[in-house]
């Protein structure tokens, strides 16, 4: 059975063209069963109306929930699931999907480490009127056309809520000194990415010598500077395709690319796709 046959889009929901996050409302068959491949983003799912049991198979152990109004499940980016649920009424779910870059800049500003040492929020169910809030509140704002600066400021705190309450990770612990440097050559990094920034540039930001910022950078965060510095460059980029009109040239100058071609080939890398398929999809 596919997921159209059991999950059907809202007619009514408004198209905001929202980029920090995607936020749909479906209706769901009273019982079903699906197979839900790897997505790249974190998902957050509330129940809005209905009552399911719902359970769902990671490996060969299936694990059952209830699901009422107000119980919300989370799934991690690059987590496929096996689901299924049983009631006697249809639901109504609000699904809000998150970037994985996102939660990744979360954890390097939270803790100063990749979001894979630390585990991404994963539940069947969960009772959390924070989250419930916010998602209910972004609806609200979706039916008003409410601008993206919204999204983009509620994407950034459910990021920080998510990694915070419901993910494998300690307290965000007091930054030592190494970290702080991390911490401010990371934000460097993201409000000059446009700038043809190099590794000297952004050591002396963190008080280091190159050798030891690339070292200490590294360690932090899993990843190289040059390499976080390309992953905000084709974030921002993704930005630019999904909400403007702006040549592949223009993106590429924006966002700090010396050319389109290395624009390009960073795309690709990044997300296994050419910047004009990324904005070809997204306006299907």
């Amino acid at each position: 059975m596919t997921a159209e046959n059991v999950r059907r889009r809202r007619d009514d929901w408004p198209e905001v063209g929202w980029t920090s996050l995607r936020l749909t409302q479906f209706d769901n068959a009273e019982r079903a069963e699906l197979h839900l491949p790897p997505s790249d983003h974190q998902s957050i799912v509330l129940v809005n109306a209905g009552r399911q049991t719902v359970e769902s198979r990671h490996g060969s152990r299936w694990h059952a929930a209830h699901y009422g109004p107000g119980t919300v499940g989370l799934t991690a980016p690059g987590q496929s699931t096996d689901i299924r649920w049983c009631g006697t009424e249809r639901t109504l779910t609000t699904h809000v999907e998150l970037p994985s870059a996102l939660i990744d800049r979360t954890c390097v500003e939270l803790w100063g480490r990749d979001a894979t040492r630390l585990g991404r929020p994963d539940a069947l169910a969960v009772e959390d009127p924070v989250l419930s809030s916010v998602v209910d509140a972004l609806c609200v704002a979706a039916r008003n056309g409410v601008d993206e600066f919204y999204a983009e400021s509620a994407a950034t705190f459910l990021a920080a809520h998510l990694l915070t309450v419901h993910a494998a990770a300690p307290a965000p612990r007091e930054l030592g000194r190494e970290d702080q440097r991390v911490r401010r050559a990371a934000r460097f990094i993201r409000d000059n990415h446009q700038q043809p920034l190099t590794l000297a540039e952004m050591a002396a930001v963190a008080d280091l010598s190159p050798f030891h910022f690339l070292r200490v950078f590294k360690a932090a965060t899993g990843q190289t500077p040059y390499r976080f510095l390309t992953k905000v460059r084709v974030d921002r980029a993704q930005r630019y395709l999904a909400r403007s009109e702006l040549s592949i040239t223009e993106i590429a100058h924006l966002c700090g690319f010396a050319s389109p071609s290395r624009l390009t080939a960073a795309f690709r890398s990044e997300t296994g796709m050419s910047p004009s398929g990324y904005r070809a999809a997204g306006s299907q």
